[in-house]
């Protein structure tokens, strides 16, 4: 009988048959129980924490509070959660007047007053003050020292002169930091560019020319070097109460972690997000076909890249990658195209040793990363621009197949949620 596999595609589905190959599974996130009284479940966090006292009791007799939120490109709940916030700390003492919201924007582009209202709510917005953190502005930032990985730590300083510290957020898988939320709400959510750019570039081996170190990667904590410096500065900034969110697949909310040990909390949420997003394979496959997870996450290839990361792991050195994404506003990265016109794998490492960004790392990636990987898209991209990409288009599944030379009974793994899903290796049976 054939087999059928519909996966997302732009606001729409594609069919693809997978008749031949051996299928060894269908990978994706595991079904996980919504919080349906989310108000409740807030104000229990607030108010009753697993993790720590409750933040009234720590705000009693404080004089100023800050409250560091996420930028718009997480799911946080920060609509809901700030207000319960707010009540609580007016009930201990704390006037409104004497009470900052960052937006922890790390190196991300500041938020716009409008942004900032979708984001908080008007009322919020109006009645509270909202700051951006720029982090390229050193008179706005205090100068720290240096952590034992060598990394210059400047940061906020009116996060750092408040009485009372605040961090919100929401955990989640991140490709080099192991997790999101916890420290990253500091490091780099308000920390200056020198700071980001050093932990940062920590994602590559130390030695020049060794590629990634392996242990900054998705879902990595300890023995992850991003991961603990960014823990080891966090410890500096005097954090008294997290409070963050774990969401499902379907984008609902499953989880709140909050207290006074912010690690202890940060930790618990993690391993929440492991059971919800990993998914166990027993062996590695001769191919994968891989969605983006359909529109917002395949908008651009700058958003899709990530299910590319995300699945190199379920492949054999020589496998590929079947890539299914429209793609339809094209790269989606202004300068994309300068950092991968950089052909010399020497020259692009040297160039992002010295100005690390986003970017560069999506061009190293392509580059050395996958050096070893075919990558066949099955996308709304031009001919040319996947080729650029270094990688090869197909207009179906029967000729990605081709291209990447699968034969009778090869093994393949289906991933509908590439920008969600990591994979974890068992033993095998």
């Amino acid at each position: 009988m054939e087999e059928i596999i519909r996966l997302p595609y732009g606001k729409t589905e594609r069919e693809f048959s997978i008749e031949g190959l051996t299928l060894l599974g269908i990978l994706k996130p595991k079904r996980y129980p919504e919080i349906k009284d989310q108000k409740e479940a807030i104000y229990r966090a607030i108010r009753n924490p697993d993790y720590g006292q409750s933040l009234l009791e720590i705000a009693r007799g404080k004089g100023s509070a800050v409250i560091l939120v996420s930028d718009k490109t997480r799911r946080t709940l920060a609509k809901e959660i700030v207000p319960v916030i707010l009540e609580e700390l007016t009930k201990s003492g704390i006037p409104l007047s004497r009470i900052t919201i960052i937006i922890a924007v790390g190196a991300h582009p500041m938020l716009t007053r409008d942004e900032i209202k979708a984001l908080l709510g008007e009322e919020i917005t109006d009645t509270v003050t909202v700051v951006n953190h720029n982090c390229r502005d050193m008179s706005s930032l205090e100068y720290r020292g240096i952590s034992s990985r060598g990394t210059p730590i400047y940061i906020n300083k009116i996060f750092l002169e408040a009485d009372l510290k605040i961090l919100t957020g929401a955990v989640n898988y991140h490709d080099f930091a192991g997790f999101s939320g916890g420290a990253k709400s500091i490091l780099p959510g308000i920390s200056g560019f020198p700071t980001i750019s050093h932990n940062h570039l920590m994602l590559l081996d130390p030695s020049f020319g060794s590629g990634y170190n392996p242990m900054a990667s998705a879902g990595v904590l300890d023995g992850n070097p991003v991961h603990e410096d960014m823990e080891e500065t966090a410890e500096l900034t005097g954090i008294d109460f997290i409070i963050n969110t774990v969401v499902n697949a379907d984008g609902k909310l499953s989880g709140i972690v909050s207290g006074t040990d912010w690690k202890k909390a940060h930790r618990a949420g993690c391993k929440m997000i492991e059971e919800i997003f990993s998914a166990e394979i027993r062996e590695k496959a001769d191919a994968v076909l891989v969605s983006a997870g359909g529109y917002p996450f395949d908008i651009n290839f700058y958003q899709v890249m990530k299910s590319v990361i995300n699945t190199m792991q379920m492949i054999k050195d020589d496998g590929g990658i079947i890539l299914t994404a429209s793609c339809s506003e094209g790269l989606g990265a202004d300068n994309l195209r300068e950092w991968l016109n950089i052909e010399s794998p020497v020259r692009l490492e040297e160039e992002l040793r010295k100005d690390f960004n986003m970017i560069g790392k999506i061009a190293y990636d392509i580059r050395v990363g996958l050096k070893d990987k075919k990558v066949v898209m099955i996308t709304d991209l031009p001919k040319e621009e996947v080729e650029f990409l270094g990688f090869q288009k197909a207009d179906s599944l029967e000729e990605a197949k081709e291209i990447l030379s699968l034969r009778e009974n090869s093994t393949i793994y289906v991933v509908p949620y590439g920008n969600i899903t990591t994979a974890r290796r068992v033993n095998p049976l």
